[in-house]
């Protein structure tokens, strides 16, 4: 089976236009010929139809989750954009929102059993498992942020929660999962409650937990989007922030670029008409344009390091 690309876009604060860059995101990869699916997993708060300007659709996740449909292909709308389907997001419910492990893999699962070529996944608000495990998953990872403080420091909380969770995850298949447990419970006695001390006492601790440590390091590289600029100042936030997960957590993370507030924006979603689709030629949308191709390229060089490696183990 053909591999599907993921996309997911978090950034721990609502309201910083996850679901305007996932919607517009997955309509540029349709407009260049790939199948995709935009999911809502927005659980208990989504809304990425009325950016496609897609009425509330009858069935959601609810019903797949609730067992009432048992195909997720059952699910997918079509939109206006040829090659571009959409799954709606969770109608309500507190039970939604914490999915238990089980109903969290069956969901995956099925996901990416679907046709497509990129599955683009709008993630809600918050820090919660869900979220960031969703976030984790994805082959590229992005994190929106706008140039206001709630935004930035949330974000780096997501980032620190992020990493801690997948260290976590993946510490099973090192066996290494009683060493690392203890370390990431919250009043550890290890004094270890950054990204950078956890790295630092994995290090100390030497041998398979070194070789552990570097290699989650090169898997953990998600990629801020600045969103909303709207002055000069504005701009540097991503790079400030690049530096300073870099200087005080050692995680390298990667600056995408920043798309600037236009009131195009609003306008588009007032018309109920995507912003690629409404104003294809926009400063907003060129720039998105630009953040789309750096991603993909950015996969294509990766894909073509893993081919060489793979070549070279043989």
């Amino acid at each position: 089976m053909k591999k599907k690309n993921t996309w997911a876009i978090g950034g721990g604060k609502g309201g910083v236009g996850k679901s305007f860059v996932a919607a517009n995101l997955g309509i540029l990869l349709a407009q260049r010929g790939y199948k995709v699916i935009l999911a809502d997993l927005d659980l208990g708060g989504a809304n990425l139809h009325t950016w496609l300007g897609v009425n509330s659709p009858s069935k959601s996740l609810s019903d797949f989750i609730g067992r009432e449909v048992l195909n997720i292909s059952k699910l997918l709308i079509p939109t206006e954009i040829q090659g571009l389907s959409l799954i709606s997001g969770a109608k309500d419910g507190v039970e939604i929102a914490n999915l238990k492990y089980t109903q969290k893999r069956r969901f995956l699962s099925a996901l990416k059993n679907l046709e497509a070529d990129y599955i683009v996944i709008d993630l809600g608000a918050g820090t919660s498992f869900n979220t960031v495990d969703f976030f984790l998953l994805a082959d590229s990872q992005l994190m929106v942020v706008i140039p206001e403080p709630t935004s930035i420091e949330n974000a780096y909380r997501f980032i620190k929660n992020s990493f801690f969770r997948q260290i976590f995850h993946n510490s099973k298949n090192f066996g290494l999962k009683s060493v690392v447990t203890p370390i990431l419970h919250k009043d550890n006695p290890y004094k270890v409650n950054t990204p950078k001390e956890l790295i630092d006492y994995l290090n100390k601790l030497g041998g398979s937990t070194t070789v552990f440590i570097e290699e989650q390091l090169q898997i953990f590289r998600p990629k801020i989007i600045l969103n909303q600029v709207r002055t000069d100042r504005d701009q540097q936030v991503g790079p400030a922030m690049k530096t300073a997960c870099s200087k005080y957590f050692n995680l390298n993370m990667t600056f995408l670029g920043y798309i600037s507030e236009d009131e195009s924006v609003w306008k588009s979603v007032l018309d109920r008409k995507p912003l690629a689709v409404a104003y294809p030629d926009g400063v907003p949308m060129q720039q998105l344009k630009t953040i789309c191709t750096d991603i993909l390229l950015e996969e294509t060089e990766l894909a073509g390091k893993n081919n060489l490696l793979s070549q070279l183990a043989l």
